[in-house]
This record gives structure tokens, C-alpha cells and sequence, in this order.
């Protein structure tokens, strides 16, 4: 990356299949360590690079967008969160630190969205009589899905700067996680749609509990913790 003066797409999909509440050798909670903490860092440690580019400003972080649910505020990296419960906190969790970064940099886009059930690697240890009860979709669907996430104009940053692909007839500017179209970060299901009226609703209230500074304190408290800066 040292050569690379800008960067006008991060993509972040790092996940992995662990619900044991095993922990890295820095003692963060293996699971949350994919799908938040080494998200937000890329973020964080990108962004200088995004912010410059003079077209397309976008991070798309695949996982559970739109799925958002009750999050434990004393329990943020999830090491005692119920498993039925986990999905919806750990969602929650990125898209609440996601509010943080985007805050920072309002002419940059952010998409958190959930792409699916899709037949990977991330699936292969589940029986297969568990397989047949679910409904997958096809994975070159999800790439041409991830495409449009990644450079379609329906997701502008807040300032409406940087250039995507042109929308379509009748096709509008998505809402994002605060209502508003055209918000800066949007939180979408797999049809790609805007963030959903339950989710704006879930979120509103978190942010009135300023739930937001408290994700994005912890998140800096562990990366001062693990890096020492």
C-alpha cells in the first residue's frame, strides 16, 4: 500500500465460522475480531487514501446489514452474548462503528450489507442434513449484487461527492441508516434495497443512548490495548 497514493474501493468480507468464543493471541473474541475489529482497522488505516481519491469514495463491509438487533453494551466484543442474540449484536456492532467513521468522513460511502445464505467454504462444516433445509443464493448472483453495492450512485456519501454508475430510470438514491436519502452509510438485506424502517428505528434509539461514542471508545481503548498507539 505504500505505493498506492489513493484507493477508491475497500471491500471487506473476512469472516469465519466460530461460535465457541475461542480468542486471538491479543485475547479478542476470534469472531468479532473478523467482522469488527480488523474491519474498522482497515477502515481507519485506509481511509486517508480513500478520502483523496477524486472518484468513486466507497467501503462495502459484508455481513449482516439490515439484521441489526439489541446490543449489550457491557459485553461488546460478544464473549457472553447469547448465541440467538449474537447475529443481531454483532451486526449492530459494525454498523454502530461504522456511524463513528462515517461521521469522520462524510464524503466517503459506506455499505454494510448481508449478502444471503451462500454455499462456501464458511458453510462446509455443517451437516448436510442442515444444508437441505437451507436456501442459498447462487454466488454469481451475489457477485453481480456486490458489484452494484460497490459503484452504483445509489449509494452517494453524505455530501453526495464521488462518481458511481449512473442510476437507471426510475430507480432512486437508497435510504440510509438515518432516514434520509442519500444518508453516507447504509445498512441493506440482500435485495439491496435502503435501510429498512426497523432498522432506522433500532439504531435511532441506540444513537439517542449515544451508544455510538460508547462502540467507538471501546474500539479505540483495544486497538490502544493490542498496538500500543
Amino acid at each position: 500500500m505504500a505505493k498506492e497514493k489513493v484507493v477508491n474501493l475497500l471491500f471487506l468480507s473476512q469472516g469465519v465460522a466460530s461460535l465457541d468464543r475461542s480468542e486471538t493471541t491479543e485475547h479478542v473474541h476470534l469472531l468479532a475480531a473478523l467482522n469488527y475489529y480488523s474491519r474498522i482497522r482497515f477502515i481507519t488505516n485506509l481511509l486517508p487514501l480513500i478520502r483523496g481519491s477524486r472518484t468513486l469514495r466507497r467501503v462495502v463491509s459484508v455481513g449482516g446489514g439490515g439484521h441489526e438487533g439489541p446490543i449489550d453494551a457491557s459485553d461488546l466484543p460478544a464473549l457472553r452474548v447469547p448465541l440467538p442474540e449474537l447475529r443481531g449484536h454483532l451486526t449492530t456492532l459494525v454498523t454502530l462503528g461504522l456511524e463513528a467513521v462515517a461521521a469522520s468522513a462524510p464524503e466517503v460511502s459506506f455499505v454494510h450489507d448481508y449478502p444471503g445464505t451462500v454455499r462456501t467454504r464458511i458453510t462446509s462444516h455443517l451437516p448436510e442434513e442442515v444444508l437441505k433445509t437451507l436456501v442459498f443464493v447462487p454466488i454469481d448472483e451475489v457477485g453481480d449484487r456486490h458489484l452494484y453495492l460497490a459503484t452504483s450512485a445509489r449509494y452517494p456519501s453524505a455530501t453526495g461527492e464521488g462518481d458511481a454508475v449512473p442510476l437507471g430510470e426510475q430507480v432512486g438514491v437508497a435510504l440510509g441508516t438515518d432516514g434520509v436519502a442519500g444518508g453516507g452509510l447504509y445498512s441493506v438485506a440482500s435485495d439491496c434495497e435502503g435501510t429498512a424502517q426497523g432498522v432506522r428505528d433500532l439504531l435511532a434509539g441506540l444513537k439517542d443512548r449515544r451508544l455510538v461514542d460508547v462502540v467507538w471508545a471501546h474500539t479505540e481503548t483495544e486497538f490502544k490495548r493490542i498496538t500500543g498507539d
